[in-house]
This record gives C-alpha cells, sequence and structure tokens, in this order.
C-alpha cells in the first residue's frame, strides 16, 4: 500500500481525551484508516511506546554550582498485527484479523 492512498490514520483510544495512563492499565481503542482509493492490503501493524523523561537541574551552595540531571523510563514497546494476510499450503489466502 502507497502512502499516497492514506487519506487520514488516526488512534482512537477509549476514555476521556486528555487521559493518563499508569502501568499495569489496559489501553484500548480503534484504529481508524480513510483511504482515498480501493488499495490491497496484506498486513498492517501498530506500534507504541510508552516513555517518560524528565530534566532537571539543583543548585549546590553559594558559588552557583549546578547539578545537571536526566532521567528516562520506557514504560512499554510493543508491536501488534492487526490485519495479516497468510498463504495455506492450498496456496489460498488466509485473512487473519487481531483483536475485537
Amino acid at each position: 500500500m502507497a502512502l499516497s492512498s492514506v487519506k487520514s490514520f488516526t488512534l482512537e483510544l477509549d476514555g476521556p481525551p486528555d487521559a493518563a495512563f499508569s502501568g499495569g492499565e489496559v489501553v484500548s481503542g480503534q484504529v481508524v484508516l480513510e483511504l482515498r482509493r480501493d488499495t490491497r492490503m496484506y498486513c498492517m501493524k501498530v506500534q507504541g511506546r510508552g516513555v517518560a523523561t524528565a530534566h532537571w537541574l539543583e543548585n549546590k551552595g553559594m558559588n552557583s554550582v549546578y547539578n545537571d540531571y536526566t532521567s528516562k523510563v520506557t514504560y512499554f514497546r510493543k508491536r501488534q498485527h492487526l490485519i495479516r494476510v497468510q498463504i495455506n499450503a492450498n496456496g489460498l489466502l488466509n485473512f487473519v484479523s487481531y483483536g475485537a
């Protein structure tokens, strides 16, 4: 599928638009793909990543000496097939859908 075929690609998460998620929570939603024209598709996968980054300075003493700190935590990194077409032993295409 050429990218020129894609009119829009959105991920609509369930819950309020300003939601924040914590470790162990289930995140669910829908992938919405709008195409400009009929398009042949054999595979669609989505990749998600949850990362938090913090940066701060601490002043030590009267001489204005600063300690510079940075922290980064990766909470998850996941790839998931949404659609995949497989060829079976007879040479026929099997459509495999994932999720709901």
